[in-house]
């Protein structure tokens, strides 16, 4: 194949990414709280599955990490007052955005800070990212998770909707170098010429997807698993589940009026799937994208290293 053919929220009376996945941990709160975020928005080199080091836009948490290998999540209950406050490191203006929730925000020029505050919305999977650069801002990598659990503190999607006994936040997202290279240099990049080479899944590909406890999936048979598919790239990723079948219960916080048991779900771009896995069986498992070029590290299939690939292990 040709070369050219990628939280720990710390948030008092809320939820925290933690080793085994997304853990809920129950306030069973009456009341709203206040959340108070600090994100720096910063540039760094990355080093890529094979070796390969790469330079990337983050949002860094100066209060915790995100799942896996991501530098920065936020999981709040519904109706919680959010201030973010973004310092901007990087060498052009951003802004911080959430696609559903808030939009055409005020910049930050680099060097400066800017708070920006919300509403926790409903429950449900969102990202934040950044809107001034456009497409270049999500495929150098600026965004993060986030995750809104239900008011009065339940192991569910949504108020009232289906319980899980554990649930884990898979972000979706690739690189391709030349834009990389190019935007470490000063400069700009073309979208049309996007072909990314690199995959990932909460930041990390295979095989560190399957020794990283938020990207390796473990699970008890009679479980019901929650899985949401995040995806804050620039292509569309159609996940595929070997040894289950799972319901998808939501795209985008909109239900599905039909749930049927399925076996792969796309993903579009800017879109946040929630599925529930009912585990029915045990052993280990793959789960990948269809997209062949996306269980690849620049154009090396699998082994020794491969893309956005991840294990399912049920006990």
């Amino acid at each position: 194949m040709q070369r050219r053919e990628f939280l720990k929220s710390s948030l008092a009376g809320s939820a925290a990414f933690a080793l085994s996945g997304l853990t809920v941990l129950n306030s069973k709160r009456a009341h709203a709280a206040t959340s108070n975020i600090e994100l720096s928005a910063e540039g760094t080199y990355k080093t890529m599955v094979d070796g390969t080091s790469v330079y990337v836009w983050q949002f860094n948490d100066a209060n915790g990490s995100g799942p896996g290998a991501l530098t920065s999540g936020i999981v709040v209950n519904e109706g919680d007052v959010v201030n973010v406050t973004v310092t901007n490191n990087l060498d052009r203006a951003i802004n911080f955005v959430i696609p559903g929730v808030m939009a055409n925000t005020p910049s930050v020029s680099p060097g400066s800070s800017q708070t920006y505050s919300f509403t926790a919305p409903a429950a449900g999977s969102y990202f934040y990212t950044d809107g001034v650069n456009g497409e270049i801002g999500k495929a150098m990598g600026l965004s993060g998770p986030l995750v809104v659990m239900p008011a009065d503190g339940s192991d569910r999607l949504y108020t009232g909707g289906p319980a899980f006994n554990r649930q884990y936040t898979l972000v979706l997202n690739e690189l391709d170098d030349r834009l990389n290279a190019a935007v470490a240099a000063g400069g700009t990049y073309n979208m049309d010429d996007y072909e990314p080479n690199y995959y990932f899944a909460n930041g990390l590909s295979y095989p560190d997807t399957a020794g990283d406890g938020d990207t390796l999936v473990s699970m008890n048979v009679g479980e019901n698993v929650a899985i949401r598919f995040i995806n804050t790239g620039c292509i569309t990723y159609p996940q595929h589940f070997h040894g289950y079948h799972v319901n998808v219960i939501s795209r985008n916080r909109v239900l599905e009026t039909r749930v049927i048991e399925k076996d792969t779900t796309q993903v579009e771009r800017d879109m946040c799937t929630d599925v529930i896995l009912p585990v029915a069986q045990a052993g280990a498992y793959p789960l990948h994208t269809h997209y062949v070029p996306g269980v690849t590290a620049n154009g090396v299939y699998v082994y020794p290293y491969g893309g956005a690939l991840i294990v399912m292990v049920a006990a």
